[in-house]
Protein backbone atom coordinates (compact mmCIF):
# COMPACT_ATOMS: atom_id res chain seq x y z
CA UNK A 1 0.00 0.00 0.00
CA UNK A 2 2.64 2.48 0.76
CA UNK A 3 4.07 2.08 -2.76
CA UNK A 4 0.39 3.10 -4.07
CA UNK A 5 0.63 5.67 -1.61
CA UNK A 6 3.73 6.72 -3.95
CA UNK A 7 2.25 6.37 -7.13
CA UNK A 8 -1.38 8.15 -6.27
CA UNK A 9 0.63 11.45 -5.01
CA UNK A 10 2.75 11.19 -8.21
CA UNK A 11 -0.19 11.26 -10.56
CA UNK A 12 -2.09 13.82 -8.08
CA UNK A 13 0.27 16.30 -8.40
CA UNK A 14 0.70 15.66 -11.85
CA UNK A 15 -3.22 15.69 -12.70
CA UNK A 16 -4.63 18.01 -9.82
CA UNK A 17 -8.23 17.42 -11.11
CA UNK A 18 -7.61 14.08 -9.80
CA UNK A 19 -9.41 13.20 -6.15
CA UNK A 20 -8.54 9.99 -4.50
CA UNK A 21 -11.84 7.82 -3.55
CA UNK A 22 -11.94 6.19 -0.14
CA UNK A 23 -9.44 2.99 0.59
CA UNK A 24 -10.60 0.18 -0.60
CA UNK A 25 -12.56 2.01 -2.99
CA UNK A 26 -13.83 -1.14 -5.67
CA UNK A 27 -13.19 -0.84 -9.48
CA UNK A 28 -10.93 2.38 -9.13
CA UNK A 29 -8.82 4.25 -7.49
CA UNK A 30 -9.38 7.92 -8.16
CA UNK A 31 -11.89 9.98 -9.76
CA UNK A 32 -12.59 13.12 -12.16
CA UNK A 33 -15.63 15.40 -11.52
CA UNK A 34 -17.38 17.49 -13.40
CA UNK A 35 -18.35 21.53 -11.91
CA UNK A 36 -21.49 19.58 -10.54
CA UNK A 37 -19.71 17.59 -8.73
CA UNK A 38 -20.64 14.14 -11.39
CA UNK A 39 -17.84 12.08 -11.71
CA UNK A 40 -16.55 12.18 -15.68
CA UNK A 41 -13.41 10.33 -15.34
CA UNK A 42 -12.51 6.99 -13.51
CA UNK A 43 -8.75 5.87 -12.82
CA UNK A 44 -7.22 2.74 -11.40
CA UNK A 45 -3.91 2.67 -10.34
CA UNK A 46 -1.35 0.01 -10.66
CA UNK A 47 2.36 0.78 -8.95
CA UNK A 48 5.41 -1.26 -9.00
CA UNK A 49 8.95 -0.95 -7.92
CA UNK A 50 10.21 -2.06 -11.11
CA UNK A 51 8.88 -1.75 -14.88
CA UNK A 52 6.05 -3.82 -16.88
CA UNK A 53 9.06 -5.32 -18.39
CA UNK A 54 9.72 -7.44 -14.84
CA UNK A 55 5.96 -8.68 -14.78
CA UNK A 56 2.58 -7.49 -16.07
CA UNK A 57 -0.34 -5.81 -13.64
CA UNK A 58 -3.79 -7.29 -13.95
CA UNK A 59 -7.20 -5.46 -13.17
CA UNK A 60 -9.55 -7.68 -10.34
CA UNK A 61 -13.27 -8.64 -11.99
CA UNK A 62 -14.76 -5.48 -10.54
CA UNK A 63 -11.94 -2.97 -12.04
CA UNK A 64 -12.06 -4.84 -15.27
CA UNK A 65 -16.55 -4.77 -15.43
CA UNK A 66 -15.87 -1.04 -14.28
CA UNK A 67 -13.82 -0.30 -17.18
CA UNK A 68 -15.87 -2.11 -19.93
CA UNK A 69 -18.64 -0.02 -18.68
CA UNK A 70 -16.93 3.10 -18.64
CA UNK A 71 -15.00 2.68 -21.84
CA UNK A 72 -13.05 5.65 -23.05
CA UNK A 73 -13.81 7.17 -19.17
CA UNK A 74 -11.84 4.83 -17.91
CA UNK A 75 -8.39 5.01 -17.33
CA UNK A 76 -5.36 2.49 -16.52
CA UNK A 77 -2.75 4.39 -14.59
CA UNK A 78 0.68 1.88 -14.33
CA UNK A 79 3.53 3.28 -12.06
CA UNK A 80 6.55 2.31 -12.54
CA UNK A 81 9.58 2.48 -10.19
CA UNK A 82 6.90 4.37 -7.87
CA UNK A 83 9.16 4.57 -4.99
CA UNK A 84 12.54 6.28 -6.83
CA UNK A 85 10.98 9.95 -8.04
CA UNK A 86 14.43 10.34 -10.37
CA UNK A 87 13.16 7.27 -12.21
CA UNK A 88 9.35 7.25 -11.96
CA UNK A 89 7.05 7.11 -14.82
CA UNK A 90 3.14 7.08 -15.79
CA UNK A 91 1.90 4.92 -18.18
CA UNK A 92 -1.78 5.82 -18.79
CA UNK A 93 -4.35 3.73 -20.77
CA UNK A 94 -7.16 4.63 -22.02
CA UNK A 95 -10.31 2.14 -22.16
CA UNK A 96 -8.09 -0.80 -21.15
CA UNK A 97 -10.82 -3.45 -21.18
CA UNK A 98 -12.07 -1.94 -24.49
CA UNK A 99 -7.83 -2.04 -26.24
CA UNK A 100 -7.76 -5.54 -25.19
CA UNK A 101 -6.79 -8.08 -27.64
CA UNK A 102 -5.69 -10.89 -25.62
CA UNK A 103 -6.40 -12.18 -22.38
CA UNK A 104 -3.71 -14.12 -20.59
CA UNK A 105 -4.26 -17.03 -18.47
CA UNK A 106 -1.36 -17.62 -15.65
CA UNK A 107 -0.83 -20.62 -13.77
CA UNK A 108 -3.20 -19.10 -11.26
CA UNK A 109 -6.04 -20.61 -13.23
CA UNK A 110 -4.24 -23.94 -12.40
CA UNK A 111 -5.87 -23.26 -9.37
CA UNK A 112 -9.60 -23.67 -10.61
CA UNK A 113 -8.97 -25.72 -13.64
CA UNK A 114 -11.10 -29.16 -14.30
CA UNK A 115 -7.74 -31.58 -14.61
CA UNK A 116 -8.39 -35.54 -16.48
CA UNK A 117 -5.74 -37.79 -17.10
CA UNK A 118 -4.91 -38.61 -20.82
CA UNK A 119 -6.74 -42.08 -21.48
Amino acid sequence: MQIEAHAINLITNLEPTLFRTPEGNPGFDLYEADSTGKQIRWVEVKSMTGSLEDRPVGLSYTQFDYAREKGDAYWLYIVEHATDPAQARVLRIQNPAGQARTFTFDYGWSQIARTDSPR
